[in-house]
């Protein structure tokens, strides 16, 4: 079986994709990637592994100029696809969202082939929504979303989520590889790949009060964050601020809370790890989608919700100490997390994969 994965521009479309990857190498299948030359998959792809093919692309603003830009690299890119698909001969097409995905789906759609989507956030993006009418099947991350998709053709798999994070590592390892004691309640706060920058801000105004209590924190700023807020990082014992974290792995085995966004990547990562979360949506998400993801997972239990005009790095810590405090409630949410995880997504879509390749589905 040969198989087409595609998805690009942002970790949330990325990390999916290459994660279906893998689930369907192993069952034989060979992958071909495709994607942006400068989007970060090229060399994410690369290095796990797989073959990868750019073709150009560009994002949809509405009605200006730019999009006109944009529509010519997509019918561009549709182009270069096609040729693409005619060498490479895929059996199916497999694409996790991003504008790069567009162009190679409807290639692939205009021969004839068939085609399988994952849809990450609870309200399905541009793309996605476009893609929809033409793909075979839709594997959508949370049971919301059925409202934006035809019901017969979608499956409930939950976001594929990568083997080691999964499985995770000794506590105190994990501990140790951050300078920091595994005895100690730790909160990891991360803003996803690119930060966030009122994250950061309320977490270096939360960090002594935290540290003073005893509580030890790990500080993802994003690399564009991070010269503008190491500078302000308190003289405290127990806090590690780093641009980014390689081994996210041992971030979340080390962990106790988790403070962030609520990108799709993020929430399914949180949950795979059974972590109670403070989730901050990002207010300005298109369509509102991180609001709707915290939401979700929220009304199981799981997180508590918070609107980042509401807080300040005071009111961080407190919530965060009261946490720390109710150990009935810290267990009652991570169990709730628990309970939230698809550990076999990646699986899941590569069943789906091969069941809309072989006419079964």
């Amino acid at each position: 079986m040969k198989v087409v994965v595609t998805g690009g521009g942002t970790g949330g479309h990325i990390y999916p994709a290459l994660a279906i990857a893998s689930a369907l190498s192993e069952t034989g299948a060979d992958i071909l990637f495709i994607g942006s030359v400068h989007g970060p998959e090229c060399a994410l792809a690369r290095k796990h592994g797989f073959d990868f093919k750019s073709v150009a692309s560009g994002p949809i603003y509405g009605l200006s100029l730019r999009t006109a830009g944009s529509l010519l690299k997509l019918a561009a890119g549709s182009v270069a696809a096609r040729r693409i698909l005619g060498e490479f001969k895929p059996d199916v097409l497999v694409g996790t969202g991003g504008y790069t995905c567009a162009g190679v789906l409807i290639a692939g759609w205009s021969c004839g082939k068939k085609i399988v989507l994952h849809e990450q956030n609870v309200v399905p993006g541009r793309t996605n929504r476009l893609l929809s009418r033409i793909a075979d099947k839709i594997c959508v991350t949370f049971e919301e979303s059925r409202r934006y998709f035809s019901e017969s053709k979608i499956v409930v798999t939950g976001l594929p989520v990568r083997k080691d994070i999964i499985a995770g590592i000794d506590r105190h390892t994990a501990a140790e590889r951050f300078g920091l004691d595994g005895g100690k309640r730790t909160v990891l706060a991360v803003g996803g790949s690119q930060g966030a920058v009122r994250i950061n801000r309320l977490m270096i105004e939360a960090v002594s009060l935290l540290c003073e209590k005893g509580i030890q924190v790990i500080h993802q700023t994003g690399e564009r964050g991070y010269g503008d807020i190491v500078g302000s990082k308190p003289d405290v014992q127990g806090y590690v601020i780093l641009p980014y974290i390689e081994d996210m792995t041992a971030a979340y085995s080390a962990a106790d809370i988790v403070v962030s966004r609520a990108g799709a990547s993020a929430i399914s990562e949180i949950t795979v790890r059974g972590l109670p979360s403070v989730l901050i949506p990002y207010p300005y998400a298109q369509g509102d989608h991180q609001a709707k993801n915290a939401q979700a997972v929220a009304n199981a239990g799981a997180a508590m919700v918070v609107d980042e005009k509401e807080l300040d790095g005071r009111s961080l810590a407190a919530i965060l100490l009261d946490l720390f405090d109710n150990e009935s409630k810290l267990q009652s949410m991570a169990d709730a997390s628990r309970k939230l995880a698809k550990p076999n997504a990646a699986a899941d879509v590569a069943k789906v994969v091969i069941e809309v390749m072989r006419g079964e589905s």
